[in-house]
């Protein structure tokens, strides 16, 4: 079967349609700001991760992840290998403290410890993030209905952007997680339908795949090599990488707004267990496809196109059968509008909490203020769509968006970790040190031939280092500005001592032995992930 055909097209609109539709359907409960952005805390911890999950399985993982495995094999897979890890100190640290805060936007935290500057720059910085990268997400959707139809690209994007503009405007966050969860396992059966074509399409199924793979050296994923300018080393995936995940599921608001929505803090755990113990696997998977089609293309004798985005979704419609390839490119679409609508709708939050209702209409009522919601979701679309014209231009799109994060997000977190571990650190060191975090960071990356993923690593160091510093040399910070922001008022353990003479000093001890479980299991899955890459790798060599 070549082409999209006609019931491709059916399918694939009929699949959009009843995703606008879900959609649609939470936005008429919304009459407030709490309903728009956390669904009035009453998310259930399971949605909440499968939301988190396909967000990391959306358009940019389907289309990006087959193109590194095409390239390199399974060697990428270390930037993910530290998840576990990065999910242990948001379950210990930073959840149980933005959950008791109560706030809608996580910057709100950084008011109370370091004044409204560091809350506005921080929101700064993320809305000019979040926003360039969400300029990514739209553009590999928009790559694959080009690649369907035969449409210019340019022209795609702007469908795809009044599509998804739309249907995040009518959302909120109720509507981003309950389509997440429905899309989710209609990417996976994609992703598991076009490993099984592939497979079935060699003349030696698996064995031609384990044989080309390790004659290509293409199961080397562990590259123990010391020099920092190896960019994808064990070393660099587990000492930047592992910032860049803290930094991106803890303090990127499209991320942790999530998991704020949750009813309690066991259920935001919940939610990042199963990004902890899913997230190495579904990148293995999406790599394997591009390991396949690397495999396929050497045995056919075919010329890869010049943008290894196009690769799987070119498979997809020259070898799927009718209605299979629109119900699998729908899936992609579905993903992409889900992943654009989280992105659009944590713009939305922090331009409406941090800056709106604080500068320019301070008193107003909820009805004002999810019009305005309404609208900043708008422009926000409206510039992403801007900056996706010139996403081609930036390689492969999944590492694109990581690349831009690198800029922002190690200096974002050691300002974050200044707050809730220093007693000693003020407003003064904050604001220094996340501009020395940042100015690092571009220093390293203009001067330094090292892998970017050491950009995190770098910002934090100097982030935290700089701004401890530099909080010497003014006031140290009241009891106010201190209480319910440090670690040691969150920690479950601590709970538990200032409640042992309370009715429910029992039930919090019980919830600190299941914390330490949880955080327990994480390790080890990390352990065996790891040890599992090794034997593959033992076994290819």
């Amino acid at each position: 079967m070549e082409g999209f055909t006609l019931f491709d097209t059916v399918v694939l609109i009929g699949y959009i349609s009843l995703i606008a539709w879900i959609g649609s359907r939470f936005g008429k409960d919304q009459h407030n700001p709490e309903d728009y952005f956390l669904g009035g805390r009453k998310i259930p911890g399971w949605a909440i991760g499968l939301s988190v999950m396909a967000t990391q399985a959306s358009a940019i993982t389907f289309i990006g992840a087959p193109g590194w495995g095409f390239e390199g094999g399974l060697e990428r897979l270390v930037t993910f290998i530290n998840v576990p890890l990065a999910m242990i100190v948001l379950i210990l640290v930073l959840v149980p403290i933005f959950h008791r805060a109560g706030i809608y936007s996580i910057y709100e935290l950084l008011e109370r410890r370091f004044g409204p500057a560091t809350r506005t720059l921080t929101a700064l910085l993320f809305l000019i993030a979040r926003g360039l990268a969400t300029g990514v997400v739209l553009y590999a959707p928009a790559l694959v209905l080009a690649v369907v139809t035969g449409w210019s690209v340019n022209l795609t994007i702007i469908i795809m952007a009044v599509l998804a503009i739309s249907y995040t405007v009518m959302g909120g966050i109720s509507a981003v997680i309950w389509t997440d969860v429905v899309q989710m396992f209609v990417l996976w059966l994609g992703a598991l339908l076009s490993i099984f074509f592939l497979v079935t399409s060699l003349p030696g199924g698996w064995g031609d795949v384990f044989e080309f793979g390790a004659a290509s050296g293409m199961f080397n994923a562990i590259d123990l090599s010391f020099d920092p300018s190896v960019t994808y080393s064990l070393w660099a995936g587990l000492f930047g990488g592992f910032f860049l995940h803290v930094a991106y599921f803890g303090t990127d608001q499209s991320q942790i707004q999530r998991v704020l929505s949750s009813p309690s803090v066991l259920d935001a755990q919940r939610s990042l267990l199963i990004g902890g113990y899913l997230l190495i696997p579904q990148m293995l998977l999406f790599l394997f496809i591009g390991v396949i089609l690397a495999t396929y293309y050497q045995q056919h004798g075919l010329t890869p196109p010049e943008d290894l985005n196009e690769l799987l979704p070119r498979y997809v419609v020259s070898a799927f059968p009718s209605g299979m390839a629109g119900l699998v490119i729908a899936g992609v679409f579905a993903a992409a509008m889900s992943s654009l609508d989280s992105a659009l709708n944590s713009l939305s939050a922090v331009t409406v909490r941090d800056f709106y209702s604080r500068y320019i209409k301070p008193n107003a009522s909820d009805a004002h203020y999810l019009k305005a919601s309404r609208v900043a979701t708008i422009f926000w679309g409206l510039y992403a769509t801007l900056f996706a014209f010139f996403a081609g231009n930036l390689g492969p799109v999944i590492e694109a968006v990581n690349q831009i994060g690198s800029w922002f997000y190690g200096a974002l977190l050691g300002t974050f970790l200044l707050a809730i571990f220093s007693h000693r650190s003020n407003a003064r060191g904050a604001m220094a040190g996340l501009i020395a975090g940042m100015l690092s960071v571009w220093a390293v990356s203009a001067l330094l031939d090292i892998s970017w993923l050491y950009n995190n690593t770098v910002g934090v160091a100097v982030s935290m280092s700089v701004g401890y510093l530099v909080s010497l040399t003014a006031t140290a910070p009241s009891q106010d500005q201190l209480s319910d922001v440090m670690m040691a008022e969150a920690a479950p353990d601590m709970q538990a001592v200032l409640a042992a003479r309370a009715d429910n000093a029992q039930v919090i001890g019980q919830e600190a032995r299941l914390t330490r479980r949880r955080c327990i299991g994480l390790f080890a899955w990390f352990c065996l992930m790891l040890g599992m890459l090794a034997l593959l790798q033992g076994w290819a060599n």
